[in-house]
């Protein structure tokens, strides 16, 4: 009995060693099938408690100052495959409040179909960091789609659109926006591909995006055809 208490007891010192270390404040994952990155234990229990009894798998992720205190907060992106609705991919923001992350925002319609399926037509990737309190979000594809950024500021306990500008190549061309959201302004430009001189065409315009611009109601797709139908009707 007493080799067996004191093997009892060597185990249990060995065991809260290893508690100990397992409580540094990061842990290894694997994002995007193959990069293995380190993030913080508490974030990603936080991201597990979220999704329970979902399926998901963390795309990426980027730590700052959202929030005007000391603690870094995080911005997600989250790939969800449900078997009702099919694929999706979230934005999630999450509020450092020292003792744990809390979700404070989420949105499932900034990245649209376009962005997160990949094939030969929009192979695709996106890039998330947080910046002087701004959340910038970078959507990369080459196809269709283009590519998309967007600049979100936290202000009044809200996370609001500040910036989006749009980057695209098509046929003999290419095209440029920048939608100024406190000026309620869109600048386009146009270049022409197909001649030696690349001769530039600029538009400026009002707009209003009807549907807000908050982050948690923000639709890209929307965003795009609004926009896209006023162009029209000013620049054809």
């Amino acid at each position: 009995m007493s080799c067996k208490r004191e093997k009892t007891e060597t185990i249990k010192e060995e065991t809260e060693i290893e508690i100990v270390k397992d409580s540094l404040k990061e842990i290894e994952i694997t994002i995007l099938d193959t990069i293995k990155t380190k993030i913080p234990q508490q974030l990603l229990a936080s991201i597990e408690n979220d999704y329970q009894g979902k399926q998901y798998k963390i795309i990426n992720f980027n730590l700052g100052f959202i929030d005007n205190n000391e603690t870094e907060d995080a911005v997600v992106i989250i790939q969800e495959n449900d078997k009702s609705s099919g694929i999706s991919e979230s934005i999630l923001v999450y509020q450092n409040t020292k003792d744990r992350y809390l979700l404070m925002a989420q949105n499932r319609s900034i990245i649209t179909q376009e962005y997160y399926f990949t094939d030969e037509h929009t192979n695709s990737s996106k890039e998330i960091e947080i910046e002087e309190h701004h959340i910038k979000v970078s959507l990369f594809c080459y196809g269709p789609c283009g590519n998309t950024f967007l600049d979100f500021k936290f202000e009044n306990d809200t996370i609001f659109l500040s910036k989006f500008s749009t980057y695209d190549v098509g046929a003999g061309a290419e095209i440029e926006r920048e939608y100024d959201i406190e000026k309620n302004l869109v600048k386009i430009a146009m270049t022409n591909t197909m001649t030696d001189e690349m001769e530039v065409t600029e538009e400026e315009f009002t707009f209003t995006y009807s549907k807000g611009i908050r982050f948690i109601d923000l639709n890209t797709k929307d965003l795009f055809k609004e926009l896209g139908n006023l162009e029209s009707k000013i620049i054809i």
